[in-house]
């Protein structure tokens, strides 16, 4: 704000007049995908899901190359993925990958727009090919909007100021004040608009919140540091709200500066399995893991 800016009357302030302060909008790296996937590496060594977080690698690492080539339809960037994946791939995914790339161009359209808005069959033939179908529109429109100029900062919506797309997980970095600064990276195009520290992004709310986090059952629990509040906190975890029940996972650049929004979600999916018991249900999704329906 600079000098010759009047102030306003609360009543204006209070009416959404006022002018947005808000920090901007931050643009994906160009290696963004690569990066992902040397971070899924590095989380896989010892890890109890590590083949998968290998596997998740591999896809990354051929989203990059998808992001680096010429606009592709949805059938073609998903044929580049199976041809390029090859035998990596798990013999279910293989099948059902068949099954999608059989798909008329307009069913296939259709099933694609779908997922930009985290609908999708939860069982059926298809399911298992639908993260492959994540990944490449992922690739295709972090590519596109890379390409085109950052909208300004508006109101904290749920969903990306960019392209629309629903969330995949906050991230906490530090600002220009050397405070916690939290944005949300956007599941489909990567980009991350900044949000309120405390507030969840469903509804609103920023007084019935809760933080989860997994810890070792032998760790006791550290003394409070009024000083150095964020220390206590664990690097990834799950802010549910008390209101609406909706979660979101909560990545910490501050306690890891290794930490990459879409891998580190991906490494802790334990968490949304325990937040999902206790009743809370996740805002956004992660196009690599998409969670299906329980036989029976």
């Amino acid at each position: 704000m600079n000098h010759s800016q009047p102030m306003l009357p609360a009543a204006e302030i209070q009416a959404d007049h006022a002018p947005l302060l808000h920090p901007d909008i931050l643009r994906p790296a160009a290696d963004i995908f690569s990066r992902r996937a040397d971070r899924l590496r590095q989380l896989a060594e010892g890890h109890a899901m590590a083949d998968f977080l290998r596997l998740c690698a591999a896809v990354c690492h051929q989203q990059q190359a998808l992001h680096d080539a010429s606009r592709l339809d949805p059938h073609s960037a998903m044929l580049r993925l199976s041809q390029s994946l090859g035998l990596q791939l798990p013999a279910p995914v293989q099948s059902a990958l068949t099954a999608v790339l059989a798909l008329e161009t307009v069913a296939l359209s259709r099933l694609a727009e779908n997922l930009l808005n985290g609908d999708y069959p939860a069982d059926g033939p298809l399911f298992a090919a639908l993260p492959l179908l994540g990944a490449a529109l992922q690739a295709q429109a972090t590519r596109s909007i890379r390409q085109r100029p950052l909208p300004a900062p508006q109101s904290q919506g749920a969903r990306c100021p960019c392209c629309g797309g629903l969330p995949l997980a906050s991230l906490l970095q530090r600002g220009d004040s050397g405070h916690a600064q939290r944005y949300v990276v956007c599941s489909m195009c990567s980009h991350a608009w900044p949000v309120g520290r405390v507030r969840c992004l469903s509804c609103g709310n920023s007084r019935d919140l809760l933080y989860y986090s997994l810890a070792a059952q032998d760790r006791a629990p550290a003394e409070p540091d009024h000083q150095q509040p964020h220390q206590a906190r664990g690097a990834r975890e799950v802010e549910a709200c008390g209101e609406c029940h909706g979660a979101l996972k909560q990545i910490s650049q501050l306690l890891d500066a290794g930490a990459e929004a879409g891998a580190d979600d991906l490494a802790s999916l334990a968490l949304d399995l325990l937040a999902g018991e206790a009743g809370f249900a996740r805002i956004g999704f992660n196009p690599l893991f998409l969670p299906g329906r329980a036989p029976g």
